[in-house]
């Protein structure tokens, strides 16, 4: 009987042991394959110097005039090839006859076409507001382009209360945004650290190789992203432009420029995300319903129309009539020849 007790605890002792060491190999090979580390979080040390020069730079000239505050700076990625475009948002959302408080620019890259070169000079000696650096403009630039912007800003522009980005191809209803933007000041007048944004939470990675979204594992190791705004249009407290261009400095280079701006610098700044998601049509046709609609005209702040020119001229026009109608006395009625005078500034450049 003794014996068999004595067998039964070494039986014991040596599962114990079995067991034991089962656990260690398993805490061991556990800890052994490190978590993957987001390579676009901010280093020690600069390693994405913004060396590049300006070709063109108004400088000082759009936010100081006249010492006037600044509500909103507007400024604008555009195309070197896209002179109408600039022209269309010049003459219609982005006016200062309608908007004393608002400035705008646009933010170009260079050609390597000296034809096209010299029209962006020209055009700039007519408008003084386009600032171009000397990377090449191209897709995968674009960063590049959003790093511009900052830095001029943080430099040219500190004071201006809120920075609206958009693209080119955009059209904003600058009545509804102004007005949103002050009713949001009436709850916090101080406002600082924010983005108003379309918000992307969890967007997939584009591992199509044949998508010109594509990235590879050793491109950008998750499946997800973080959050990040649609490129489309945000907007950020005056406050953040230096903070966010200034953390860019220590996050290495990342092509894809609306999560590299809108989220992993946004993000080392120490941004707070608003939601404006509802305000947002993408798709240009309902963009353009919901803009012509009496019902859903309010519902709209940022349309997005790549193709044809004249439906934002068009949705301009819309959206100036009905200030019209709500306020007579705020929208003058040399506002409406706005057409005409696009039409004689394109002849009068070409």
């Amino acid at each position: 009987m003794q014996s068999k007790i004595i067998l039964l605890t070494i039986l014991i002792f040596i599962f114990i042991d079995i067991s034991t060491s089962q656990n260690d190999y398993n805490i061991s090979t556990t800890t052994a394959t490190p978590p993957i580390k987001n390579p676009y979080e901010p280093k020690d040390h600069i390693v994405n110097p913004h060396n590049f020069s300006y070709i063109l730079n108004p400088g000082y000239f759009i936010c100081n005039t006249n010492n006037t505050p600044v509500y909103i700076l507007v400024y604008v990625h555009s195309g070197p090839t896209n002179y109408q475009r600039r022209i269309v948002i010049r003459e219609t959302w982005a006016t200062q006859t309608l908007f004393s408080d608002l400035r705008l620019i646009f933010m170009i890259g260079k050609t390597l076409d000296d034809n096209i070169m010299k029209a962006i000079k020209y055009e700039n000696e007519i408008y003084q507001d386009i600032v171009q650096e000397d990377f090449i403009d191209a897709y995968k630039n674009l960063t590049y382009k959003g790093i511009m912007a900052l830095k001029w800003i943080s430099i040219y522009c500190s004071h201006a209360k809120y920075i609206l980005k958009v693209d080119d191809d955009i059209v904003v209803n600058t009545f509804t945004l102004i007005n949103h933007l002050k009713f949001l000041d009436k709850f916090n007048p101080n406002r600082e650290q924010t983005i108003l944004c379309l918000l992307w939470q969890a967007m997939n990675v584009m591992r199509d190789s044949k998508s010109k979204w594509y990235l590879s594992k050793e491109d950008f190791p998750f499946e997800r992203f973080p959050p990040y705004c649609s490129g489309s249009a945000y907007i950020f407290t005056g406050d953040m432009a230096a903070k966010m261009y200034n953390a860019s400095l220590y996050i290495p280079f990342f092509w894809v420029d609306d999560y590299y701006i809108t989220g992993a610098v946004a993000s080392a700044a120490n941004v707070t995300y608003t939601q404006l998601g509802s305000l947002y049509t993408i798709p240009e046709q309902i963009a353009h319903s919901r803009f012509m609609s009496s019902k859903a005209f309010y519902t709209i702040m940022f349309g997005h129309f790549p193709g044809s020119m004249n439906n934002m001229r068009e949705i301009w026009r819309r959206i100036l009539l009905n200030q019209k109608y709500k306020y007579p006395t705020r929208v003058p009625s040399n506002s409406f020849s706005w057409d005409e005078t696009i039409l004689s500034n394109e002849k009068t450049i070409s």
